[in-house]
């Protein structure tokens, strides 16, 4: 029993001594010195002053140096690509409507003349004229139910689900609605007479959707 005492004690007086020998050798200028530089080295980002209270705080507790920041498991982020606007927050920002001065004439000129080359390609095809984009076209209310919307014409600036926006020679803005009126525009020298009532769609929905054999366009 007296020796395993000795045994202990000799063993305990051994675990001082040695931990006593380490924290001579932390503090000793060297060993300061090298640990500085090792993390400094691992971390260039870091300023002196944060790689110094690194050392004081491991020369103090003992603690474990880690060189480099401990990884991190990346998270997945979600798709953050911008989703185009819906019809609600386009109508909220006003950007399905016209005001007035924003379009000209003038300006929108090269804008017909592009149409009249694309529409000629078309043809007078009544499937063709339903599906075509009538954006730059120029044309004129021959029916309506709204009578002081008769004999307008200009070119179209806008199209939306009801309506067509047009800007007339004198510059002035005209929501036209589709329903209960007949428009009519020239298409290789030919009247084309379209019925709005049949047109209530989008201009992207229209150009995609199946058109039916009712009568849409007449010649």
């Amino acid at each position: 029993k007296q020796w395993y005492q000795r045994r202990v004690r000799g063993t305990a007086d051994d675990m001082s001594q040695s931990n006593k020998r380490k924290l001579e050798d932390i503090n000793s200028n060297f060993t300061k010195s090298f640990i500085f530089n090792t993390i400094k080295e691992a971390n260039p980002q870091k300023s002196d002053s944060s790689v110094a209270n690194l050392v004081n705080n491991h020369i103090k507790t003992n603690s474990h140096i880690f060189l480099k920041e401990p990884y991190k498991k990346k998270t997945s982020k979600k798709n953050c690509a911008k989703q185009p606007l819906s019809h609600k927050e386009r109508r909220e920002l006003g950007l399905d409507t016209l005001k007035q001065g924003e379009a000209t004439f003038k300006e929108l000129l090269p804008i017909h003349k592009l149409w009249c080359e694309y529409v000629s390609q078309i043809g007078c095809k009544s499937e063709d004229i339903a599906r075509a984009d009538l954006h730059g076209c120029f044309m004129t209310v021959t029916k309506t139910v709204c009578p002081p919307l008769l004999r307008k014409s200009g070119i179209v600036a806008m199209e939306s689900l009801n309506t067509f926006t047009i800007v007339d020679e004198n510059d002035k803005v005209h929501v036209l609605p589709k329903r209960g009126s007949v428009f009519s525009f020239l298409v290789n020298d030919s009247v084309v007479n379209i019925f709005g009532n049949n047109f209530i769609f989008r201009p992207g929905e229209r150009i995609m959707k199946k058109i039916s054999k009712q009568k849409l366009v007449s010649i």
